[in-house]
């Protein structure tokens, strides 16, 4: 399969997995945004590949149009999930950045996501060839940046506190990650 086959693959498991968890109180929004991911993967599947896969404007604004309507509301799932489709044409993944908690039970929900997160990517999930497996992947790896993402505001908030003034990021010990030291 090449990039944009791909592609048009997870953008239509994208929008099953969008079509049956996203949360919002107008249909007609939930509606658009489906055939926002439809009308991408259609896109896709009209490109004739020719030399590197490179992302079409058209796909270029597909995607930037489904990212501002993920900003602009809140569906109980991240805009990763369209980056996480769009990714084998756009040749990168959402990313997932540390929020340099300093306070230590905060600190450790950020690195657990992070590394639930990478160890949904190291297992290949989104590559399988098994669409309920695609579908689960997408859907789980939405669900953990959408709780980064609101796991974000907390941090910031604990980190303004004047008790926590001028302290350092928390970092946890190699035991505490699982990693080994080196002799």
């Amino acid at each position: 399969m090449n990039p944009y086959s791909i592609t048009a693959r997870r953008l239509r498991i994208a929008a099953t997995v969008f079509e049956a968890h996203a949360r919002h109180r107008s249909p007609a929004v939930l509606d658009i945004v489906t055939r926002g991911f439809l009308s991408a993967a259609g896109a896709c599947e009209d490109t004739a590949p020719g030399g590197p896969a490179t992302m079409p404007e058209e796909l270029e604004d597909a995607r930037a149009a489904l990212v501002a309507v993920f900003v602009a509301h809140d569906f109980q799932l991240s805009a990763a999930l369209v980056g996480y489709a769009f990714a084998p044409l756009a040749g990168e993944l959402p990313d997932l950045t540390d929020h340099r908690a300093v306070g230590e039970g905060l600190a450790r929900q950020d690195l657990d996501l992070r590394a639930r997160r990478n160890k949904m990517l190291r297992g290949a999930y989104l590559d399988s060839a098994d669409d309920e497996i695609v579908r689960w992947a997408l859907r789980s790896l939405a669900t953990i940046h959408y709780v980064h993402e609101r796991l974000e505001a907390e941090i910031a908030a604990d980190n303004a506190r004047p008790c926590n003034a001028g302290k350092l990021a928390w970092l946890p010990s190699p035991r505490q990650t699982g990693e080994r030291g080196t002799r």
